[in-house]
């Protein structure tokens, strides 16, 4: 999942490191236990619209834990479309159903879930794994992408005064200059990084 893995390097802003670990289960069990690979597809897929359902329609992660792969993908690929760049009604329908048939061969072959008692009927195969890989590859990265281009927006620093107040309380600087402002000046990418991580935190706390 090469491409993945390149995005997820590339994007800072939503702390994306997370589904490392995905990407890690999904390589690792190719050949061994190739359904367990799929699964992970199918989770990561899911991750990945609820993060854009989080960031983009302003929905709580959590209210989604028990909704449709399918419909949650509809719906988040809706939202992506939204905006700046190429967006086509049509195509949410169509990749839809190729979402709905990984999380219906996740449900029947999967080796985990819904305490299986015995041997499955059907086990699939390394090839067949990759196949659902690269289009989860490929879907997953042009999800991400388009998360962050719409969520680039003019950072402004009068619209974060709590930030600010705090990073100025946790660095005192003599005379005149503010630290927060200083850094909003002079090292934009740390300034946004630092926000993002206050952010989570507030969340967190919430």
């Amino acid at each position: 999942m090469e491409k993945l893995k390149k995005e997820i390097h590339r994007v800072k802003r939503h702390n994306l490191e997370y589904y490392q670990s995905h990407l890690t289960l999904i390589e690792g069990y190719i050949v061994e236990k190739p359904d367990i690979s799929i699964e992970t597809c199918k989770a990561l897929i899911e991750g990945i619209s609820k993060l854009a359902l989080h960031l983009l329609a302003q929905e709580p992660i959590d209210s989604h834990n028990n909704a449709d792969l399918s419909d949650l993908f509809k719906r988040s690929l809706s939202e992506l479309q939204k905006g700046r760049g190429y967006s086509d009604v049509f195509l949410v329908k169509r990749l839809g159903s190729v979402v709905q048939y990984i999380g219906e061969i996740r449900n029947y072959h999967s080796d985990i879930s819904h305490g299986r008692a015995s041997l499955k009927d059907q086990v699939s195969d390394a090839d067949f794994a990759e196949l659902i890989i690269g289009v989860t590859d490929n879907l997953c990265t042009y999800m991400l992408r388009r998360l962050d281009m719409l969520s680039e927006q003019e950072l402004l620093y009068e619209d974060n005064p709590e930030f600010n107040d705090s990073l100025d309380e946790q660095h005192p600087l003599e005379g005149r200059v503010l630290y927060s402002k200083a850094l909003f000046d002079q090292e934009f990418e740390t300034y946004e990084l630092e926000l993002g991580d206050y952010i989570m935190e507030s969340d967190t706390e919430e």
